[in-house]
């Protein structure tokens, strides 16, 4: 009861003031209840509040991985418990600030993690990592890398279903569904979470499992503390979601042993053209690489258009489990000839985390990025479509833009895989093992340096994206699906979940929990539930 109690005691100060609908409440001046906020917070918790010029304020408001992100809040609060996050969650509130929530700030669409004019609220501190008793259950803050999570995992010969590079923040990629290298075998990475603890639009904390919550935080003073409500319609809508119903502080993930690992990263000239498309094919063709639970692959094509069609690039990044050099799901790219190899930096690792690590040097920030998202079946047509629109039209329209290189990702989800989550319980993604089978989910991603470039790069993804689409769809092989970590800020991901059927359930369960629409008005999204 303790942590309920001191909720309570901040509920009652911030009664003081009437509390008005927000639907009814027009912004009049965003910078001065973002100020008004600001102030009422540094007021409270004066150590966890940063003004602007001030050290810790620029440290925080540009740990931020696309500079198209970057934004001037007017202020950073920096909460070190749940406790205080509540405490300026509802100080925000009173002051009907806006106000944006960063975790790892890996994803690149503008307003999702930051804000001009409202509260920047950074989640550095929520960074513990720790074991339940038997070490099958791995207790993790959202504020720190999947790096800092598998280094201290790997310690223990214990593996995590997280995200693949380590640069990338826990948060964003668990509350977006997560492509794991583990995923063929285990699902999305949100389905191997068994509880959140999360704060509510009201400044409850709460924890959040498939039953009934369990947990002193988990009162509801609604019921005079006699009974523990059921929050598993909550638990579901946070499993592909993403951050609309509150801010996770802890993410409960199941572990599993993983030892020794077979994988890296290759890289080849364009002259193995042939030989990586012949493997990349094989690889998703019924029977061949992508239907092996345990192997993982991430295969692109990438052009710096500046440079001509000589800087054309073909790489693999790989993960197999087990001391086994020559996987046979991996066949088809390691008997690509060597020759033309340009990069090779796969081995058998005694231990799996190297084959992450080795992306570090792939993580950088300092560039201006953009990802977009474009799925279909696993067809050698539609994945030569995805190639040529994007290369071929890159080196046509964009030798111009200074520092561009510009990527086509393929990324296979198995059909085995959807089964997997399926069988799971679900999640708010509900994708059908049988409607869906086995697809890409594929990307263009795109690094530039320059922001008067910044509408031409859109423009050009957008429309190839576009391309893409229309000709996978002449030959039945488009996939809707639209996958929230990987899409672009106009891309509508909540429309595609569970083929339309999710965002009906997941806005009755925000108006469940935030029946005045404070966070669908007021917190910075990358993609709303509109």
């Amino acid at each position: 009861m303790r942590q309920y109690s001191q909720v309570k005691i901040v509920v009652t100060f911030a009664q003081a003031k009437p509390l008005l609908p927000y639907a009814s409440s027009p912004l009049v001046n965003s910078y001065i209840q973002s100020t008004d906020a600001c102030s009422a917070i540094f007021s409270v918790l004066p150590n966890q509040l940063f003004w602007p010029n001030s050290s810790q304020y620029m440290t925080e408001a540009n740990a931020i991985w696309s500079e198209t992100c970057l934004r001037t809040p007017s202020c950073v609060f920096e909460p070190n418990t749940a406790q205080d996050l509540s405490k300026g969650i509802i100080l925000i509130k009173r002051s009907r600030s806006k106000f944006a929530v960063r975790s790892g700030g890996h994803m690149p669409v503008p307003g999702a993690q930051s804000l001009d004019n409202g509260v920047m609220i950074s989640l550095s501190k929520f960074n513990a990592k720790t074991l339940n008793e038997d070490k099958s259950i791995a207790s993790i803050g959202p504020g720190q890398t999947w790096f800092d999570v598998y280094d201290w995992l790997g310690k223990e010969s214990l593996a995590v279903n997280g995200g693949r590079y380590p640069s990338v923040g826990v948060g964003g990629v668990l509350l977006g569904g997560g492509i794991g290298y583990f995923s063929g075998k285990r699902g999305w990475s949100c389905d191997d979470i068994v509880a959140y603890e999360i704060v509510l639009a009201d400044g409850r904390i709460v924890n959040v499992t498939a039953g009934e919550a369990n947990g002193p935080n988990s009162v509801d003073p609604s019921t005079n503390g006699s009974k523990t409500p059921d929050f598993s319609d909550l638990f579901w809508a946070l499993k592909g979601g993403h951050n609309n119903f509150g801010i996770v502080v802890r993410f409960d993930m199941r572990t599993f042993p993983v030892g020794p690992a077979f994988g890296g990263f290759t890289s080849w000239s364009g002259s193995a053209h042939a030989e990586f498309f012949g493997a990349l094919n094989a690889y998703m063709a019924p029977g061949g690489g992508v239907d092996d639970p345990n192997s993982a692959i991430n295969a692109f094509a990438s052009v710096v258009p500046a440079n001509g069609s000589a800087s054309y690039t073909l790489a693999n990044v790989a993960l197999y489990p087990g001391d086994n050099p020559h996987p046979e799901a991996l066949h088809g790219f390691s008997s690509i000839h060597p020759s033309f190899q340009t990069m090779a930096e796969t081995s058998v690792y005694n231990n799996w985390i190297e084959v992450p690590k080795l992306l570090s040097a792939y993580s950088g920030r300092g560039t201006r990025n953009l990802f977009w998202t474009i799925a279909y079946k696993g067809d050698p047509r539609a994945i030569s479509i995805h190639n040529t629109t994007v290369i071929d039209g890159a080196l046509r329209e964009l030798s111009h833009v200074r520092g561009l290189i510009i990527y086509a990702t393929w990324q296979p989800i198995s059909k085995g895989w959807l089964e997997v989550s399926q069988r799971g319980g679900g999640d708010a993604l509900a994708l059908d093992p049988e409607e869906d089978g086995t697809f890409i989910a594929g990307m263009i991603t795109s690094m530039w340096e320059d922001e008067s470039d910044d509408d031409t790069v859109y423009s050009f993804v957008e429309r190839a994206a576009q391309t893409i689409q229309t000709e996978t769809e002449k030959l039945g092989l488009f996939n809707p699906f639209v996958y929230l970590n990987d899409a672009a800020k106009t891309q509508k991901p909540y429309e595609t979940l569970g083929h339309g059927k999710s965002l009906p359930k997941l806005r009755r369960i925000q108006n469940k929990y935030d029946p005045e629409g404070f966070l669908q008005d007021y917190l910075h999204h990358g993609f709303p539930l509109r």
